[in-house]
């Protein structure tokens, strides 16, 4: 992690909002929340920076001023399994697809408007260590938000999301929650 690029971000960047780009939430087909009786569903995390932003530039139609925002996607996951499967896997297999109850994953993108001069190419490795390193922060918090109120709209009880851990040093790596 190079702190002098992320903070030289920091200063041009200011977080605008948060938003929902694609969700997709599977059950099994036969999956019933009522009727869950003793099975133990084990959830399994994944989430982090896709590698993806995008600088664009909008003009005000009134008064022709232009600004300037980076856009950095950001892709989570959850899924619940049944323990048992998991337990009798194979290591580094992966499960079956009749393994797993319940995935809920998303992509959002945080918007972030650039202050100051807009040389995107001397910025751009800068925004490069912002996404790997800091837009999971501002984005977490949406994701727990739609985790919890898809649980709810499932029926089914809400499945704890961890802290947001800071990425491996890899773009697209998956930040793993511990």
């Amino acid at each position: 992690m190079d702190r002098t690029l992320i903070d030289a971000a920091a200063k041009r960047l200011e977080v605008e909002t948060v938003f929902l780009r694609g969700t997709r939430v599977r059950c099994k087909e036969d999956f019933m929340p009522p009727f869950i009786g003793k099975l133990v569903l084990v959830p399994q995390y994944r989430g982090g920076p896709t590698g993806t932003f995008h600088m664009v530039t909008a003009t005000d139609e009134g008064t022709g001023a232009t600004r300037k925002a980076a856009l950095f996607y950001f892709a989570a996951g959850v899924r619940l399994i049944d323990a048992e499967s998991m337990n009798n896997a194979d290591e580094g297999q992966p499960l079956p697809d009749a393994a797993v109850y319940v995935e809920i994953e998303c992509e959002f993108c945080a918007q972030y408007s650039v202050n100051g001069a807009n040389d995107e190419q001397v910025l751009r490795p800068a925004l490069d260590e912002f996404a790997r390193y800091n837009v999971g922060y501002h984005v977490w918090p949406y994701w727990r938000e739609y985790v919890q109120g898809t649980c709810a709209r499932l029926g089914i009880p809400p499945i704890p999301v961890p802290m947001y851990r800071i990425p491996a040093s890899d773009p697209v790596a998956n930040a793993t929650p511990e």
